[in-house]
């Protein structure tokens, strides 16, 4: 199984400090730590609720780090307790937001214009038991949205996931064009040895189909382990899916590639040593 585990935010190397300050002031997030390695430099951003993402450099060096020009159909979601209020503050702070949507159960999300025009989507979700104070911006982790894809039929689509990427299928609505996917939280599983489960909606769209090489700046990560990796690398080359040149050393520190579903909707992929 390929399990969600967060994702990077991709900004150009001469914007990196800049970017992690934007962050920082405009959403309230800490920078706990920024580090160079050998697949370019990372900031390692506390999400104020739980959780991290990570601010990483666009490199040349490998197909996989490229900037390409045409954006994707992934969207890697953050959350709020109150889609209006952090609506309002980003606007006053000069932030562009974009129309709400609704998902199929009744989430509301939008997408807004995050540092240097990338977009980052917002789900709101309800606030239960939590008496903790947050910044102003409101934009407090990841929750029970983790990603959202459009995609041409979601019913063909659900499958193809479920048979390549080992995702459970929870509901399909060939009528409404939605289908709802679960699969396990990489922490939990990697980390706590538990078992959590996390939400990928698959929405229908017309015309989505969007041309190779496609991504977001902010990008969706699924993991596997080290000790697994190259054996399912191949496995997807012999179902004739065609990953990308693996950036990185996934035995001895972090690697990653990326894959194409069959609307050319970019799927990432990454490994690394677990403290």
């Amino acid at each position: 199984m390929f399990r969600w585990d967060g994702g990077f935010i991709m900004v150009d190397g001469h914007k990196f400090e800049e970017a992690i300050q934007w962050y920082q002031d405009f959403l309230g997030w800490e920078c706990l730590d920024s580090i160079t390695t050998w697949v370019g430099r990372k900031g390692f951003m506390k999400l104020p609720r739980s959780g991290m993402v990570t601010i990483k450099s666009f490199e040349g060096e490998y197909d996989h780090f490229r900037s390409p020009e045409t954006e994707g159909n992934v969207k890697l979601v953050f959350v709020t307790y109150d889609l209006d209020e952090t609506r309002n503050y980003l606007v006053e702070k000069g932030v562009q937001t974009f129309a709400i949507n609704v998902l199929p159960n009744g989430q509301r999300y939008c997408d807004i214009l995050s540092f240097d025009n990338t977009k980052l989507t917002i789900a709101e979700e309800q606030k239960l038991e939590d008496n903790n104070v947050y910044p102003p911006s409101g934009i407090i982790g990841f929750g029970n949205v983790n990603t959202i894809i459009h995609v041409k039929d979601p019913v063909n689509s659900a499958e193809w996931y479920e048979k390549n990427l080992g995702f459970n299928i929870v509901e399909v609505n060939a009528e409404k064009g939605y289908a709802h996917l679960q699969t396990e939280d990489a922490y939990y599983r990697n980390v706590l040895g538990q078992p959590f489960w996390d939400n990928i909606w698959l929405l229908h769209g017309k015309d989505i189909c969007v041309e190779k090489p496609n991504d977001n700046k902010a990008r969706a990560y699924y993991d596997i382990r080290p000790e697994v990796f190259f054996e399912e690398y191949n496995k997807l080359i012999q179902k004739g899916i065609k990953p990308s040149e693996i950036a990185g050393d996934p035995i001895n520190g972090w690697g990653g590639f990326h894959i194409y579903d069959p609307d050319n909707n970019r799927i990432n992929i990454w490994s690394y040593k677990a403290n």
